[in-house]
């Protein structure tokens, strides 16, 4: 039997690697840095946030290929299947939601906001199974 919760651990290590090295890149403090996804025009809207400023928009792709996964029309399809999911199980509207990838109390996480308002914790292992859903 799979050990989700070991699972999860271990899919937010490596996300924390990864906002260690696009921080390191754009020069900010790590424990700094957030991912932002949200939806935008039917889009995914990706952004790498010091705190609360953005610093620059990111690609799912670069994210995907950080991971070394394939990413392709369908995979965005996917992630934003599973933004208006999350939209319609939560009572939020679309373009209010926000997912934020950021660490807290010393741990990575990935959270639900409806605007800049929390509303709960969410799994990273499930966002990031939707990137790349075929393999």
């Amino acid at each position: 039997m799979l050990d989700f919760f070991n699972l999860e651990k271990q899919t937010n290590k490596r996300v924390q690697r990864f906002l260690l090295h696009k921080s390191t890149e754009e020069n900010i403090e790590a424990k700094n840095a957030k991912l932002l996804i949200a939806s935008k025009e039917k889009a995914i809207l990706v952004l790498l946030l010091n705190q609360n400023t953005i610093v620059k928009p990111l690609k799912l792709k670069d994210i995907a290929a950080f991971f070394g996964k394939d990413f392709d029309e369908s995979n965005e399809q996917a992630v934003m299947a599973y933004l208006v999911k999350l939209s319609k199980e939560n009572q939020v509207e679309l373009s209010k939601l926000n997912v934020v990838i950021c660490e807290t109390k010393g741990e990575l996480g990935a959270h639900l906001y409806e605007e800049t308002k929390y509303k709960k914790k969410i799994s990273t292992l499930d966002l990031l199974t939707h990137f790349n859903p075929n393999k």
